[in-house]
């Protein structure tokens, strides 16, 4: 398993990204030129240069042959290839996680936010369990919680059709998620860096112990 985090260059020109955008398939590049921020277009560049980056020069893939598709519920992975892939994106970061099996990975800043959010989307175990935590670890706690659960329905790759209460995650001591319409609970890791959370699930345990951080000259090939 391979998990790789990179920073955003906001100062990238636009005759730079112009560029890069011809190497990404054409399904990114519209959608980056939709998008009306220069960041939004930046964190989804970044996601396909990582992973043709990592697919080339890790696992041997020819870049002419990455093709990337979606599955019914809109995850994408590389057809007919038998390495997994999942990317996230918030504020300054993109991360992306590789793997033999599917695997699930979501990043989030840890940052002021309305608790009474928990509420709505956790459940009532998880959701006591971030009000006992002492005043300054709520919104750490938080966020462990919500990139567990958002992670976990990466994984299962059923977007918003598995509600975030319908499965429970107990964090005290070690991770562990109570879902009652599996019989198999697969297995997660955690990472803090610069600020933000970041939460990985996949079956196998063979996490990395670290973050393998990555630059875009380094992805540029």
């Amino acid at each position: 398993m391979l998990i790789y985090l990179s920073k955003i260059d906001k100062t990238l020109r636009q005759d730079k990204i112009n560029a890069l955008l011809q190497v990404i398939s054409r399904e990114n590049r519209e959608k980056c030129q939709r998008f009306k921020f220069k960041e939004d277009t930046l964190r989804t560049l970044y996601g396909e240069l990582i992973v043709r980056h990592v697919l080339c020069q890790r696992y041997l893939f020819k870049d002419e042959d990455i093709e990337i598709i979606r599955n019914d519920y809109g995850k994408p992975y590389v057809k007919d290839c038998p390495i997994h892939y999942n990317i996230s994106h918030t504020g300054d970061f993109v991360a992306c996680a590789f793997s033999e099996q599917k695997i699930g990975i979501d990043i989030e800043q840890v940052k002021e936010i309305d608790l009474k959010i928990a509420k709505r989307f956790f459940c009532q175990q998880e959701y006591e369990s971030l009000l006992v935590q002492k005043i300054p670890d709520q919104h750490d706690y938080f966020y462990s919680l919500w990139t567990l659960k958002e992670s976990y329905i990466k994984w299962l790759g059923t977007g918003l059709s598995t509600p975030l209460n319908s499965f429970c995650f107990n964090i005290d001591v070690n991770i562990s998620c109570v879902d009652v319409n599996r019989k198999t609970t697969p297995f997660f890791k955690q990472f803090s860096a610069y600020g933000y959370k970041l939460s990985v699930c996949s079956m196998i345990n063979d996490f990395p112990d670290k973050l393998e951080e990555i630059r875009l000259e380094e992805m540029i090939f």
